[in-house]
């Protein structure tokens, strides 16, 4: 990356990459905004409150925030949960259950799939009632293991994503025109979209991709991208911390390549 300072672009929808924008500033001299899709209400998502009744789950997995706001939208959850057990998959859907009023949180040390699918409370699910919120489509893997365990699993897709209609030729114009040089992608579909907009390899490949799980660096590296750094989360305080991390190691490399120079000048 030619450019030491970080100018960073946010592909989230526009409420949550601005939430985004305010914490890591500290650490840019410039962020681009630009949401490649936003959240809708899922067709699923009138039959919770019926869901919840006759399904009776001892188990709700929450995967995203998002699934939490929407799940929440009908003021019906904590009414009629009192003995269920609540799972986030990360800290920052954790956070927002606790907004709602849902204290106590299960959250793995390792946010993704594999890391819930470790918890201890997972491990002996047999005849277990588990539901799972989320939105349209994503991994089968929870579902799939936790039926092998021997649990009855649903789902509600509580919201979806509407991916937005951008001309492709201005859009990425303007990322190179704002000297864009690190890309935040927390999901394996953003990170698709992204990828759509962008028709040069070499500017993709002098762009840092900070990205939230070693399943997505896997699939980024696959698609040809050379620097990936693994934020380890999707959270505000995962990305926080690694650009922390990107920001401080740069400081150093300049530093000690001017005095480099230095010591090449004084001979």
């Amino acid at each position: 990356m030619k450019n030491k300072k970080l100018r960073i672009l946010l592909t989230r929808p526009l409420k949550k990459s601005q939430q985004l924008a305010k914490v890591i500033s500290p650490l840019a001299s410039h962020i681009e905004i630009t949401p490649l899709f936003d959240y809708q209400a899922g067709e699923q998502q009138s039959y919770l409150p019926q869901q919840l009744i006759e399904f009776a789950p001892d188990i709700i997995i929450f995967v995203s925030p998002a699934a939490v706001d929407f799940a929440f939208s009908q003021n019906h959850v904590q009414s009629n949960l009192a003995r269920t057990l609540f799972i986030a998959v990360g800290t920052a859907t954790a956070d927002v259950l606790k907004a709602h009023g849902i204290e106590n949180v299960i959250t793995p040390e390792q946010q993704n799939s594999e890391g819930l699918l470790a918890l201890e409370q997972l491990l002996a699910v047999e005849n277990k009632q588990i539901l799972i919120v989320r939105g349209n489509g994503g991994r089968e893997l929870i579902k799939q293991q936790l039926e092998q365990r021997g649990a009855k699993v649903a789902y509600n897709e509580v919201y979806k994503r509407q991916w937005l209609t951008l001309n492709n030729e201005q859009t990425i114009d303007k990322w190179r025109k704002d000297k864009i040089n690190c890309i935040v992608v927390t999901s394996s579909e953003l990170l698709q979209h992204t990828l759509s907009y962008i028709d040069d390899k070499d500017w993709a490949n002098d762009c840092i991709w900070l990205v939230a799980s070693s399943r997505i660096a896997a699939q980024a590296s696959a698609h040809g991208v050379t620097t990936v750094i693994d934020a380890g989360g999707a959270s505000h305080q995962h990305i926080y911390q690694a650009l922390s991390k990107l920001s401080l190691t740069q400081a150093l490399n300049h530093n000690f390549g001017n005095a480099a120079n230095g010591c090449k000048d004084d001979r």
